[in-house]
């Protein structure tokens, strides 16, 4: 059993959202941690939700602070020593808060985020994070993700329908991310359909690693052999049906290859018997339509 080892049912349920497992509320707490165990990265997703936890009670520690010297601000007004104190305090205090640097750089397009068209929001642990709301609502609209792009926790109700809001305010004629959250059909195709072509980029991913392998370790007879039976034809069958599923999409993917094949400039991998050109002409035959 799990039970004395593994988190408390709180912690495994705010890991399972975080993990956008589906109805986790309605499975057990063995079920639960065995799929986080299993799929997700326990240790990992605990090592984050420790690390938010500590940034929280710092935040609200912050604030206690703040908040007792406002208070005694208030009652001490009349002792001029104690109201020069506090007043300097708060002073410093208001400073901070201008002072506050958000990030300047989209997280979504790596871009200088614009200020006129900025969405500010607070994450759970109270740090502030600016978004191009425009590359906001095109990045869940396109993906059907519809959360935090960098920290995955999915965005609530409320703040979607803010976010929907701050668009229009801003002058952005999107759809609503609101109901593209309810239209469950379009997503999930695409969902699907997205993970098809990732399970053919690997698929054809293993077949290039195994051609490097050969061409590096093998005696060159065999590696032609190994290359022109088997190692060819099961490339090119991955590769077609990538192709036509998405072509542009699968162009990026054979360049990705080919300078993969090649190695890196400062250090380009071994070509001792002509091999690696060889594939690579056969890549980019590949791309050409040329089989």
């Amino acid at each position: 059993m799990q039970t004395r080892s593994s988190p408390s049912t709180q912690t495994l349920h705010r890991l399972a959202a975080e993990a956008n497992i589906p109805n986790y509320d309605k499975l057990s707490k063995d079920t639960i941690y065995m799929k986080l165990k299993q799929k997700f990265d326990i240790e990992r997703l605990l090592r984050t939700d420790a690390r938010h936890s500590r940034l929280e009670k710092l935040y609200e520690q912050k604030k206690r602070k703040h908040d007792d010297c406002e208070s005694a601000e208030g009652t001490s007004q009349k002792v001029d020593n104690t109201s020069s104190s506090c007043s300097s305090t708060k002073k410093s205090s208001s400073s901070s808060r201008q002072s506050t640097k958000f990030n300047v750089i989209d997280p979504i397009m790596h871009v200088k985020v614009d200020p006129k068209k900025s969405f500010k929001f607070v994450r759970s642990n109270g740090f502030t994070v600016c978004f191009n709301i425009d590359s906001l609502v095109e990045y869940m609209l396109s993906t059907g993700d519809f959360s935090d792009p960098e920290t995955r926790i999915p965005f609530t109700d409320s703040e979607l329908k803010l976010i929907d809001e701050t668009a229009k305010k801003k002058g952005f004629q999107k759809d609503s991310v609101v109901d593209a959250k309810m239209n469950v059909d379009k997503y999930s195709e695409l969902k699907f359909r997205r993970d098809a072509l990732l399970a053919l980029e690997r698929c054809a991913g293993e077949v290039i690693t195994d051609m490097l392998d050969i061409v590096e370790n093998y005696e060159p007879d065999e590696a032609q052999m190994q290359l022109v039976m088997r190692e060819f034809p099961t490339f090119l069958d991955y590769f077609k049906q990538l192709r036509d599923a998405d072509a542009s999409y699968a162009s990026t993917c054979n360049s990705h290859w080919r300078q993969f094949m090649q190695g890196p400039p400062n250090k380009p991998n071994v070509d001792e018997y002509g091999l690696i050109h060889v594939v690579c002409h056969f890549l980019k035959s590949c791309e050409d339509g040329v089989y």
